[in-house]
């Protein structure tokens, strides 16, 4: 039967995730409303692709830790009156809240007393969160308050969502013994890249695409591609975003005399992405690793996996428990040395590294988008 759905996210839509996930459910005869955040000259309320957006809030300004707190406060107000005002004539059968905040979740107060199903989708984990950010010990007060709110949250939903099996775990141990969590991996679509073909040109071509801020540890990649470049001059490392980290990514490019083969891209859309890395024969993937980050999964792997793009990556754990040194080229997180002789490994061993990504790729291609989609069509349909 189809269903009435409301998906709420503290971001600006069109959100990667929410956006693939409203989509399957309108393929499938649902009918989706998402309440996101406003950013300056987005329409107030606007219908695409068959989805009702509904915009409140204010633009993001993240600095300090009660700015985000104040940020989600007042996101958390807005959202309870939208939605209530909607439920009115909506009459929703499901609400589907997306994390940051957790406790976004108490939005749908009303319509829990209602008897609505309640979706809580985990993007990120809060405690760690907050660790990795601000540096607060994990005995801090505002720790000791996330761990709370992350219990009750997960306990209030009918349904909990999140995006990596290490991070369900931490859940389950420590929140929701029990209770089941489901998976909802952000990939991609086998069929968006099955026709992507490689593409014939010159050179050896490194990527990285996303956004450019400290965590992507982009001043490692490039420091370790400056000393492989200079053993192999015809390797070009291409880099697609922006971010705030951008002008000095610049400078250190300038410094290490890497202008003509660290080269700026800025920000592409998602399908000129995909063109351009047609053309890549490595990614590099150098996130720093810490508490929060050391949980993170990146879609940015997955869409190289699917590319079958051979990639080096920084040894966060989430990442090697779903890949081996089989599947990709790991490096001990912040080590340049270590990168830097990765890449010209890579570079020596094209053929190799070629076989490398294709069992990537037949390894991971069950986490598909296609796959995950279905999971999650399946939690929002059934009563």
């Amino acid at each position: 039967m189809a269903k009435n759905v409301c998906m709420i996210v503290q971001s600006a839509y069109p959100d990667v995730r929410v956006r693939k996930e409203a989509l399957s459910l309108v393929s499938h005869g649902h009918t989706v409303s998402v309440i996101a955040l406003r950013y300056p000259n987005d329409p107030k309320q606007e219908v695409v692709e068959g989805i009702k957006i509904y915009r409140i809030g204010f633009p993001k300004k993240r600095s300090g830790k009660f700015r985000y707190m104040f940020e989600y406060a007042a996101f958390f107000m807005l959202t309870f009156f939208k939605l209530n005002l909607l439920d009115l004539s909506e009459k929703y059968d499901v609400v589907h809240v997306n994390t940051l905040p957790d406790f976004l979740v108490f939005s749908t107060l009303i319509q829990k007393l209602k008897g609505r199903k309640i979706v809580l989708d985990m993007h990120e984990i809060m405690p760690e969160f907050f660790i990795s950010k601000f540096g607060t010990t994990p005995g801090h007060p505002i720790i000791r308050l996330l761990l709370f709110l992350e219990r009750i949250c997960l306990k209030f939903a009918d349904e909990v969502i999140t995006v990596n099996e290490p991070i369900k775990r931490i859940f389950q141990k420590r929140a929701i013994p029990g209770k089941p969590v489901t998976i909802i991996m952000n990939t991609i679509s086998t069929s968006m890249t099955k026709d992507n073909l490689k593409r014939t040109h010159k050179d050896f071509n490194c990527v990285y695409h996303g956004t450019l801020t400290d965590i992507y540890s982009l001043d490692t990649a490039i420091e370790s591609f400056a000393k492989a470049c200079r053993k192999c001059p015809d390797m070009y490392f291409h880099i697609f975003g922006v971010g705030e980290s951008l002008p000095l990514l610049k400078q250190l490019t300038a410094k290490l005399n890497m202008e003509k083969h660290v080269l700026f891209h800025g920000l592409f859309q998602h399908d000129q992405i995909l063109e351009a890395l047609s053309e890549m024969d490595l990614a590099i993937l150098a996130t720093r690793k810490d508490i929060f980050l050391d949980l993170s999964f990146s879609n940015k792997l997955a869409e190289y996996v699917f590319l079958k793009i051979p990639v080096i990556s920084s040894d966060l754990e989430t990442t090697k428990a779903y890949f081996s040194d089989e599947h990709i080229l790991f490096f001990e997180s912040g080590n340049v040395d270590e990168l830097s002789h990765k890449i010209e490994f890579a570079y020596a061993n094209k053929d190799l590294l070629q076989i490398m990504a294709a069992t990537a790729y037949e390894h991971f291609k069950v986490f598909s988008w296609d796959v995950m989609a279905k999971r999650y069509r399946e939690i929002i349909e059934r009563d």
